[in-house]
């Protein structure tokens, strides 16, 4: 898959993403696709790739407290690739998660956020385990740089929420996308044939080879708009004191976005820490 399939495929989803980091993700991904094509011709491709995703932060347990790393784009049904290409699935969180709730060793949960979301399939469940974990033991984000779109989502019922005062927070929002190829392709004299039964004319929205139908558009439209809806409905609940206005997919600071309720404190990792063992009682 060459990176204008892959960006398609990602566009192509209803997204929760901070969409200022797209361009710059992609340019990362593109980094490392030029980091394989020359790597050294003696070291196996698997074996360097293994190495490169076994370099990423994962799950670690120190003083009593376990650390779960919520980094880059968040999806589901993740490959070893697509971790190495910055990836964290939103099965592995709650997998942690489970392991820090079972772990007697464990006496508090911390989640080390830079993410500028991702899917929104599969988020609502891996928020689900966050509040899951917190019924059982402290649960402290920490968002180190960004904690955006369904970054923020998975962490809106944590025991606190910190951040750095430069930090990027917010993004709360829906959005899916598609590329129309469709004029294009009739410039260059080529004419795709698309086959739907007629009770089924929905099946093609979302095609890149044709504009959408309006019947089209308004289903697209009411798939983002019925996440969205459950998006707004979590924060709502697991962050009370929000204000309304911060919901419309707009980013904020740190500082701000304290001061509208969506984080409860500016700190750095080490007092994220420290309210994790005082919320655990040690």
């Amino acid at each position: 898959m060459n990176l204008s399939q892959f960006s398609h495929q990602i566009l192509a989803g209803p997204l929760a993403f901070h969409a200022p980091s797209f361009t710059p993700w992609l340019a990362k991904q593109e980094t490392l696709a030029q980091r394989i094509a020359v790597m050294p011709a003696e070291k196996n491709a698997f074996e360097w790739l293994a190495d490169f995703v076994n370099q990423r932060q994962s799950y670690g347990v120190r003083e009593g407290i376990a650390y779960i790393h919520v980094n880059d784009v968040l999806s589901t049904d993740t490959t070893p690739i697509d971790r190495a290409l910055g990836m964290t699935d939103y099965a592995q969180i709650i997998a942690e998660l489970e392991q820090a709730i079972a772990d007697p060793a464990v006496s508090a949960i911390r989640l080390n956020v830079n993410s500028p979301g991702g899917s929104a399939v599969g988020a609502p469940d891996a928020a689900d385990a966050v509040l899951a974990a917190r019924q059982q033991k402290p649960v402290v984000t920490h968002i180190s740089t960004m904690g955006a779109s369904a970054a923020i989502y998975l962490v809106a019922a944590s025991s606190a929420i910190y951040a750095p005062r430069s930090s990027i927070v917010g993004s709360i929002g829906t959005i899916s996308t598609f590329l129309d190829f469709s004029q294009l392709m009739s410039r260059i004299g080529i004419t795709p044939h698309i086959f739907t039964a007629e009770a089924s004319d929905l099946k093609a929205a979302a095609n890149p080879y044709r504009p959408p139908t309006l019947d089209q558009a308004n289903f697209l439209q009411s798939r983002v708009d019925t996440l969205n809806a459950d998006f707004l409905a979590w924060m709502q609940a697991h962050r009370p004191s929000a204000d309304p206005s911060s919901m419309r997919g707009q980013w904020f600071t740190g500082a701000e976005s304290q001061k509208l309720g969506l984080i409860d404190y500016i700190g750095t990792a080490a007092d994220a820490d420290a309210a994790a063992r005082a919320l655990a009682g040690f």
